[in-house]
Order: structure tokens, then sequence, then C-alpha cells
């Protein structure tokens, strides 16, 4: 069904910091209610984009994750993962570049159908799941010329990130949403 890949970016991965590590002065303003909102970010973006809003996915494979992501998600180092990776457009503008990674034993029994999710948001599956829950956010601030990001999503400026494990069925999977230049609060 998918092939597997291995991971290009091991070495420029964010630095996640813990949401308590940052003060309120170095959250920009116009940014800090979308990085610190516990409710869906798709749901907000499509409220702020007037229904303009359609998920793009850039590519969907197994994969080996990120170390970081490994270890947040309590992989072994050699465990595999759907990793999706999209972009999240409103006006036909690429605003959060979002990375999705599940372990390849979350995917099996009720929570099967997450192999396939195709075009959709993964966030309005996630929060219509009375049994989800989710773990405190972590923050980073990147480049944004990272190898983090697609090269047609980087940027001169520094950009804006937030992540956090979803838990279904007590299962886990990570999300990780980067805001891009052309988002607009």
């Amino acid at each position: 069904m998918y092939a597997v890949r291995h991971h290009r970016y091991q070495s420029d991965e964010p630095a996640w910091r813990e949401l308590h590590r940052y003060t309120g002065a170095e959250l920009p303003c116009r940014i800090r209610p979308w990085l610190l909102d516990p409710g869906s970010l798709t749901a907000r973006l499509i409220a702020a984009s007037k229904d303009n809003f359609r998920v793009k996915v850039l590519q969907q494979s197994w994969q080996r994750p990120h170390f970081s992501e490994r270890r947040l998600l309590g992989m072994g180092d050699r465990e595999l993962a759907i990793v999706r990776e999209v972009e999240l457009r409103c006006y036909d503008e690429p605003w959060v570049f979002a990375r999705s990674v599940i372990p390849a034993s979350s995917v099996q029994g009720r929570l099967r159908h997450l192999r396939k999710f195709k075009d959709s948001a993964l966030g309005a599956m996630l929060f219509s799941d009375p049994g989800m829950h989710r773990a405190p956010y972590e923050l980073a601030r990147l480049r944004g010329d990272s190898m983090t990001l697609p090269a047609n999503l980087r940027s001169d400026e520094a950009l804006w990130g937030r992540r956090s494990c979803f838990y279904l069925s007590d299962l886990p999977l990570m999300v990780s949403e980067i805001f891009l230049p052309a988002f607009r609060a």
C-alpha cells in the first residue's frame, strides 16, 4: 500500500520546547492565540477563511519518524509510522504545513481507518472522536529555510509551530503544525 521512505530531514528538526518554557513576550501577539488554542485548528481555519479551505496532501508513506517524534510517541528506533505531510490552504494559499505521525501500533482495530484518510482533514476526524484527548503542546520557532519544510514552503522569515500527541482509544499519534508566511490571523 505504501512505500517505505527514509526521511531526509533528520538533522534539521525544530527545537520543540514545552509551552511553559516560553514567556508571553516571546510569542508574537498575532499568532499567540492560534498557537495556544486547544480546539481544532482545522475548524478555526475554515472559519477564518469563510470556508475557502482545503487540504493538499504532499506525501503520505511509511517512514521512520524523526528522533524527537519517536521519543514523544514512545516508539522504538526501528519502528515505522505513517507520516503524512499536508498544506492547510486558505484562499488557495498555504497557511499551515502539518505533519502527522501515526505509529503502526496505532492503526489497528477501531483505528484501522487512519491508514486511508486521503485529502480529508485529520483534525476534523480527531475532534469528532468523543474519546480523544490531547497532551500539552510543545512549541518551536524555526528558520523559514529549515529543511523540515518542503522546498516550496521555505521563506526568509522565522516561523512558529506547535505539536502535540493525540490519544484515540489510548493509542498515540502526533500532529505538528507550522504557520507559514501567508497565514493571516
